[in-house]
């Protein structure tokens, strides 16, 4: 891919610097502090780069602006990882789930949209999947079954099934959505590999207790999903 832009060269080459540095503190036994101190610094990249893309709007190719996009993303992947470490420091199980399952989705779509070659963040993905198994025990899922009755395509806005954009893919820098508006429920199935983990059963009874599933610490409310 050529980049065109001196801007956004200048955008790829310093989110490189960052993003090596920001990975070598993505590391259990790196200080909290530093984390969280890094946490800001790709938050004011993140602002930096979708400033520049709200201004080019008109100016930069596509490839150029689903380019920034996958560097914002990326870049609030490695957030969420170094929030998901502090989060496990803080003992804070909940909130380290909820960051790595949506690292985990946000990395596979930069993986599928990414214009030079998404194939490089295979190693990054398998890392964030370890994480998940060596890390949390089994879980259990559930999954919403039912009928769209209204659905809106987020870059057209367009009904979804009118318009010819796809969810998940990128376009000019922005990310398709199928936004739901209205839903018929049909069914709430118990799955092991759900299209969303973070739907996910709560509590489970152990030693005739209700326990939290992930740290078998007796729960005080009867709240269950």
């Amino acid at each position: 891919m050529i980049i065109q832009s001196i801007e956004v060269k200048e955008l790829f080459e310093e989110f490189n610097e960052t993003v090596e540095k920001s990975q070598n503190l993505a590391i259990f036994a790196r200080d909290i502090e530093l984390q969280k101190k890094e946490i800001d610094t790709l938050d004011k990249f993140c602002e930096k780069a979708e400033s520049l893309k709200a201004k080019n709007l008109d100016n930069y190719t596509e490839l150029e602006l689903n380019l920034i996009l996958c560097l914002i993303i990326s870049a609030e992947t490695i957030k969420l990882e170094l929030s998901f470490l502090i989060s496990l420091k803080n003992n804070e199980m909940e909130a380290a789930w909820a960051s790595l399952v949506t690292a985990q989705n946000n990395i596979s779509v930069v993986a599928r949209n990414h214009p030079i070659n998404g194939e490089y963040l295979n190693g990054y993905i398998q890392r964030l999947d370890l994480y998940e198994k060596l890390l949390f025990p089994k879980m259990t899922f559930a999954s919403v079954g039912g009928i769209f009755r209204e659905t809106k395509c987020s870059i057209c806005k367009k009904d979804y099934e009118d318009c010819e954009h796809m969810k998940g893919k990128m376009y000019k820098g922005q990310l398709c959505v199928r936004e739901i508006h209205k839903m018929d429920l049909e069914e709430v199935s118990v799955v092991e590999n759900p299209s969303n983990k973070l739907c996910r059963q709560l509590t489970i009874k152990y030693d005739g207790k209700e326990v939290d599933l992930m740290t078998l610490k007796e729960k005080t409310t009867d709240k269950n999903v």
